[in-house]
């Protein structure tokens, strides 16, 4: 026995809606996927270097990756300002700045020769959304660089083996 005819329109109709919502759902990722591209090639330009990730969480927090740069024995205040540049930029950079609660900026290292994923030199920096749009950043920059000198990175292998 066939199905009532309106039956069969809602099953086509619920058909339909999912499709639409996972063709919305698929642009929108990549639209979201474009505009990280788009902020890590600008970040290249920016800073003049090639190795950086850049990742979301969750829609509301972005993290910058630097592999390699600065050097990661830096003192935390040329970190800290690095940092907060890195984050400015990516403030009036990034189109999807509004949609975030934070940006994160990190340092990793990778040895020579290692292909292998890199390692933290520290706990990544954070700056919220509301102090960078609002140009307010004495009190999180004084902060990022009080846990940066609490953050003792271990030795990396290549200086245990020197020593």
């Amino acid at each position: 026995m066939a199905p009532p005819p309106e039956d069969g329109i809602r099953l086509h109709s619920r058909s339909m809606l999912v499709g639409l919502l996972a063709a919305l759902f698929l642009s929108s990722g990549c639209a979201d996927a474009y505009g990280l591209l788009q902020l890590r090639g600008a970040l290249a330009r920016e800073f003049h270097h090639e190795e950086i990730g850049v990742s979301v969480a969750d829609g509301l927090a972005l993290t910058v990756t630097f592999v390699n740069q600065p050097p990661a024995d830096a003192p935390c205040d040329s970190l800290t300002a690095f940092a907060l540049r890195v984050a400015s930029f990516v403030s009036r950079t990034y189109p999807g700045f509004d949609t975030l609660q934070v940006v994160s900026v990190a340092f990793a290292y990778r040895g020579p020769g290692d292909t292998g994923r890199p390692t933290s030199t520290h706990l990544p920096f954070r700056f919220s959304r509301d102090a960078l749009r609002s140009g307010e950043l004495a009190a999180e920059s004084a902060g990022a660089e009080a846990l940066c000198a609490l953050d003792v990175p271990e030795p990396r292998e290549d200086e245990v083996r020197d020593s």
